[in-house]
């Protein structure tokens, strides 16, 4: 069972924003099932390592178009994107570093961020960029 269904309640209203979220849900929810199986850390390492690259590069690109269409809460929006990848950097290096393992409790943390994030915080965007000519 997916950890994280998409569906239209988390549409920010941003095609190409939408399209990043989808891909987040789908790299957690892979993670999420190889941790249930007990898949080993050379199937588990490099699909914690694959959400980690593809959030910084969808924080960079949703950035990017809050910055040309000049969101206001451009600052704001960029320290809640350093926050948590310095969180999950940190958890990665210490899970190679073999001091802790994938939990539940990480995921959790994980799908309620992403969730809230999206439903709070990037839905805030979505009619700005929209009014900006950003669909």
């Amino acid at each position: 069972m997916a950890l994280l269904t998409w569906n239209q309640k988390y549409s920010v209203g941003v095609k190409a924003l939408d399209g990043q979220h989808i891909k987040l849900f789908e790299i957690l929810n892979n993670l999420h099932a190889a941790m249930m199986k007990g898949q080993g850390r050379s199937i588990t390492g490099p699909l914690l390592h694959e959400l980690i690259g593809y959030a910084h590069s969808h924080f960079s690109e949703e950035e990017k178009i809050m910055a040309a269409a000049k969101y206001p809460a451009l600052t704001d929006h960029k320290a809640l994107h350093a926050g948590l990848v310095k969180q999950v950097q940190g958890f990665a290096v210490r899970y190679d570093l073999g001091e802790i393992a994938l939990s539940h409790d990480l995921f959790i943390f994980l799908r309620d961020w992403l969730v809230t994030h999206i439903q709070k915080e990037d839905r805030q965007y979505g009619p700005w960029l929209n009014q900006h000519g950003v669909s």
